[in-house]
Order: C-alpha cells, then structure tokens, then sequence
C-alpha cells in the first residue's frame, strides 16, 4: 500500500510539473498545479489517517491484554483459545509466531520488544544482538522519513510560492528523526524488572507521534500563505513604460490647466483664497512653540535663523538646497 501511494504521489506530481510547463499560461498554471499538490495532500492525509486506524504496529501484550511478564505457556494457551482450538490440541503456531515466542522466553527481549516493536522479534530471524534490531527498525524508519521529505520536497517549490518554507519543514523532519534515534538507542535502554507487569511502549509510542508529526508538516505547508518569486525585471518594464506615457501627457495638460486658471477670474479667485488660507493655517502652525520643539526632536525643524548663534532648521535648510537644485530647470534658455 505504501509503496503503490508514493508511486501515485510521483505520477500526480510529475504530470503537474509537465502541465505547468507545457501548456497553460503562467497564472493558470499556478492555479492547476495548486490544485494537483492539494490532491496529493488529501491522499497523503488519508493514507496517514489509515496508518494510525488501522495499520498500527501489531503489539501481542496489548491486543491480548496481558501484562508484560506474561508466561510463554499462557500466550500460547490464549492464541490456541483465540483460534478456536481446545486445550487437547495443539496444533503448530506460525514458524514467526514461534520464532516470537522462543524469543520473548528470555526476559532481557521483552525489553527489546517495547523498544523496537513486535514485527523487530517476529521477522527478523537473523537478529541476535542490540546492534541487529536497532538496524532492523531503523531501516524502515528511515524509509517513511525518506517518503515524507520527497512529499515535502514536492509540495515546496516555486509552483505553489513556498519554496522559501523548505529549509524549514526538512530541517524539522532531520531534528524528529535525530531524536527519534536517540530515543530508541539511549533513552529507552533501561532494563525491565522481572517482577514488572507493565512497560511503556516505545516504539509504539513513537510511531503514533512520528505518523502525527507526518500528518501534520504537508497541511501546515497547505495553511501557510504562498509567497512566489518575483519575475524577470522586463516583466514589470511595459507596465511601467506604459504608465510613464500616459503620465506625460497629463503632466503637459497640468501645467497648461496651472496657467488656464490664472486667467479666469473666479478660478484665480479661488486659487487665491485657497493658498491664503493654507498660507495662515501654515502661520499658525508654525507659530506653535510645541510644533517647533516637537519637529526639533524628530529632526525636521523648520524655524529660520533669527541670531547668529542659530542656523536654520534641518527641513528648512533641505528645502531650499532643493529649492536651488531646481532653479536651473526654469531658468530660459539661451538663444
């Protein structure tokens, strides 16, 4: 089932890849590749749904309900029950069940088998060391956290404007894996008591947290908002050319309208009133000693020197530095 899913998961992404390059335009594109990657999320979301509801690892000790110190003898009794075979029978077990049950006979495995799991014992016949079983386990771990980096790795890229999120998702996905090891190879290396009738489930325990932090890292990348590159500088060139055409025109048409209203009567009378009363609101405003102190402190003064001591305001020695800079524009020219 993994296997089959992931190849899906390639096919989805490949054929978005090729419809995006191939044949629709660019903003059209992003819309249909979007769409795709979030498919490809839905179905890893139900694929991860399914691993924790019904493809949990097998644990013998849960599903039977015994304690941890359980006899071999009892486990066997209860599997025969369980098959439907009465006490005089005893029929022969699978050779992995076996296999399972020659090893949990010796007390020091228990405690490997709360550590690397049920499936660790049961298929791994070449197993006979710490070394053996931490392998075993690691391999396959190791593969689900290769899955889940290619998922991420698909679903940050520039299509979808979160590309700038992939150092991020990986680097929390190298630290879960890195933490995980060290919880199966150092913080659970604590012997069991022989008298111990419960054990904690390590790795059971980490693979509901690992398939949860799986779960979680593709839908928090489909919450976050795209962010996408910005495009080659001749893409932003026409639009600016084309509204520096029309600003032409119209900035001939504002100078032209400036002298048009000189002339008429009531639109320079209107003018004048206008500038007269922004000429005494600027008075008043710049008569205020609080004005004068604030705009000090925020470094745009605008009072005129009165004394030799004092220079002018920063904002009013600006202005007119501009005020010069600008003359030669207006000066006429030479005939």
């Amino acid at each position: 089932m993994s296997f089959s899913l992931y190849i899906l998961y390639a096919t989805v992404s490949l054929g978005s890849w090729f419809y995006v390059s191939r044949t629709q335009p660019r903003r059209a594109s992003k819309s249909v590749a979007h769409r795709l990657l979030s498919l490809v999320v839905a179905l890893h979301t139900v694929y991860i749904l399914g691993q924790l509801l019904w493809f949990r690892p097998p644990n013998l000790f849960s599903r039977l309900q015994l304690p941890i110190n359980a006899p071999v003898d009892r486990i066997k009794t209860i599997l025969w029950m369980e098959a439907g075979f009465g006490h005089a029978s005893n029929p022969p077990l699978p050779k992995d069940v076996e296999l399972l049950l020659s090893r949990l006979a010796i007390w020091v495995n228990r405690g490997l088998f709360t550590r690397f799991g049920q499936l660790s014992l049961q298929r791994c016949q070449f197993c006979s060391s710490l070394g053996d079983y931490a392998l075993f386990t690691f391999a396959s771990i190791s593969l689900q956290y290769l899955q889940t980096a290619t998922l991420l790795l698909v679903l940050t890229t520039g299509v979808n404007g979160r590309q700038r999120l992939r150092t991020a998702m990986l680097g929390v996905l190298v630290c879960a894996f890195l933490a995980e090891g060290y919880m199966l190879t150092s913080v659970s290396a604590v012997p069991l008591p022989k008298d111990a009738q419960h054990a904690f489930m390590w790795h059971d325990n980490l693979f509901l947290i690992r398939q949860v932090l799986f779960l979680a890292l593709p839908l928090v990348l489909q919450v976050l908002p795209p962010i996408y590159a910005p495009g080659p500088p001749s893409v932003y060139l026409a639009p600016a050319l084309a509204h520096l055409e029309r600003a032409l025109p119209r900035a001939h048409l504002l100078r032209h309208t400036q002298q048009v209203i000189m002339r008429h009567p009531e639109l320079r009378d209107r003018a004048v009133r206008w500038w007269s009363r922004q000429a005494a609101e600027g008075e008043i405003a710049m008569g205020d000693e609080t004005v004068q102190r604030t705009a000090e402190k925020l470094g745009l003064g605008f009072t005129e020197q009165k004394s030799l001591d004092r220079e002018d305001g920063k904002l009013r020695m600006h202005a007119r530095k501009v005020v010069e800079s600008l003359k030669g524009l207006f000066t006429a020219p030479p005939n």
